[in-house]
């Protein structure tokens, strides 16, 4: 398959901006990066408490009415994988949205795709799914090489329950998004509903939904 595969549930990257700045404030439930970008505290990734002077990674929305910088998602930089050096050979990170999947290639806009090979283990990206991209800038142009993609997080959830079932597509306690197509099972297993399962998910920008399942045990097969 040469060609993007179409999704129903299309993302469009050019809403988005990632951003690299500092939180300059913070209350009970919001903050601010940069005094500019408006963020609030359950969209910050691994569970990670932030102070004022954090480093951090936001996915950065524009609403048109106001013309506000909101994020909706955000990751701090010490939390980055182990490892990674964001200054080596002049590396940096961003947040990406999974545009759409062919065979072979992970597309994060229209024209920018790198190969499914570069993950491993049971991970296949979904459209939809973020993802923190380390990437470097060819000199003298706009052009990206991207040298590692990964979940942006993942999250073990154990005894969860599978609410609703629709054709190859489903969800976990109403919240959990999802699809036969990429999702890690045990051979020879099909989720039921109301089977009680632990799952990882990740953070994905799903209708309604911001978690996905990426893998599935049904409870029977743990014991």
């Amino acid at each position: 398959m040469s060609e993007e595969t179409s999704q129903e549930h299309h993302i469009d990257n050019s809403k988005f901006k990632s951003i690299q700045g500092v939180v300059t404030s913070l209350c009970n439930d919001y903050g601010w990066i940069n005094e500019t970008i408006f963020f609030n505290t359950d969209v910050i990734s691994d569970n990670v408490l932030l102070n004022i002077g954090t480093n951090v990674l936001a996915l950065v929305e524009k609403k048109p009415r106001n013309h506000i910088f909101k994020a909706i998602k955000v990751k701090a930089m010490n939390n980055l994988p182990e490892g990674s050096e964001p200054s080596k050979l002049g590396r940096r990170f961003c947040i990406k949205c999974v545009t759409s999947v062919t065979e072979d290639n992970i597309y994060i806009s229209k024209d920018m795709f790198f190969p499914l090979c570069m993950f491993s283990g049971g991970f296949r990206p979904f459209n939809g799914d973020l993802l923190l991209v380390e990437y470097s800038m060819n000199p003298g142009t706009s052009n990206m090489n991207i040298h590692s993609a990964s979940p942006l997080n993942s999250q073990n959830m154990e005894e969860v329950c599978v609410t609703s079932i629709d054709g190859r597509n489903g969800m976990v306690e109403s919240t959990i998004f999802f699809t036969l197509d990429s999702l890690h099972i045990p051979s020879g297993y099909i989720p039921g509903l109301y089977d009680i399962v632990d799952v990882v998910a990740v953070d994905t920008m799903q209708p309604h939904c911001s978690w996905r399942a990426v893998s599935m045990t049904p409870l029977e097969m743990v014991n």
